[in-house]
Formats: structure tokens, C-alpha cells, sequence
């Protein structure tokens, strides 16, 4: 399947045990995904259960405005491969097979590995790198807008992230 790579994006986060929270909450990712709100549309009805989220996006595109039913699963595991001697690895992907064919057919998962790095106690930096994986029916017309649209939840994710991470106690 043909990819779209993003930009690598850095973070960091200040939490007492971070590291460890943020296992903890690959673990089990419902909190997560609670608190993060999707961009670049307007969203309703949004669901969480565990590991699976889904919502209405509404978006405006040329005049047009429309509704799909977005539903994606994310799954998580320990993998260092591509990362430094000192930094733990994680694998990310959501998968939106469950969503309208709209987005399915356009954007088929995306992918992250989140690579991290302690630097105190309280204190981890990372850098995430995510590609989308371009769905079967790719549409030339409505690709880019799918693109567009999930690429622009990667800086909002990583800063749920963040916040959940750091509320943990």
C-alpha cells in the first residue's frame, strides 16, 4: 500500500514517573482517547469505549458540507526497533476499516512509533514519527481532504497525550 509521510513532530512531557505513566497509558488507552479532540472538523456524537473511539466529522469543503462516521481502533505495543539504545520504542496504529467508505477507501490506518527518552525522573522528550496508509480506493478528489484532515489529528493526539499523562497520579 502506498504511504504519506509527516513531518517527525518532538515533544516532551513533565510528570513525576512519565515514563512509566506513559506505558500505562498505552496500556490501556481509554483516558486517552476521552480527551482527545479531533481538528479540522466539526465533531459530534463522539463515543470511546477501551481502545475504540468513534465520532461524526462535519467538514466544509467547497461549499459542501459533509458528515462521515469515523471509527477508529488504536492499537499499541513495546517496539524499540527504530530507536536509540537509550530510548523506549512504542508502536501505534489506528485502523479506520469501521468509518464510512469515505474515509476507508481514502485513508486505510495510520501509523506512529513514538520513540522516548528519559531525561530526569519527571521528565521524557520523544519524537513521533506517523505515516498514513493510503486506503484501496483512493479517490484523487477526496484522498487529499482525507489526508489533510488525519495528518492534522497527530499534533492533537500527541497533546492528549500529554495532558493525560500528566493528570495521572
Amino acid at each position: 500500500f502506498p504511504s504519506h509521510d509527516n513531518a517527525p513532530i518532538k515533544f516532551q512531557i513533565t510528570a513525576e514517573d512519565a515514563l512509566s505513566k506513559f506505558e500505562q497509558t498505552m496500556k490501556s488507552p481509554e483516558g486517552l482517547l476521552k480527551r482527545y479532540k479531533p481538528v479540522g472538523a466539526k465533531i459530534s456524537r463522539k463515543q470511546v469505549s477501551q481502545n475504540q473511539m468513534s465520532f461524526v466529522a462535519t467538514k466544509t469543503v467547497l461549499f459542501v458540507s459533509k458528515s462521515v462516521y469515523v471509527n477508529g481502533i488504536l492499537d499499541s505495543h513495546e517496539d524499540s526497533k527504530s530507536c536509540a539504545k537509550n530510548e523506549v520504542g512504542y508502536s501505534l496504529e489506528m485502523n479506520f476499516d469501521a468509518s464510512d467508505r469515505l474515509v476507508s477507501n481514502n485513508v486505510e490506518r495510520i501509523q506512529a512509533t513514538l520513540c522516548l527518552k528519559e531525561l530526569a525522573t519527571n521528565k521524557v522528550s520523544g519524537v513521533a514519527h506517523s505515516k498514513i496508509i493510503i486506503g484501496k480506493e483512493y479517490s484523487s478528489a477526496l484522498g487529499p481532504v482525507a489526508i489533510g484532515l488525519v495528518k492534522e489529528q497527530v499534533p492533537a493526539l500527541l497533546d492528549a497525550l500529554t495532558k493525560e499523562i500528566t493528570s495521572l497520579r
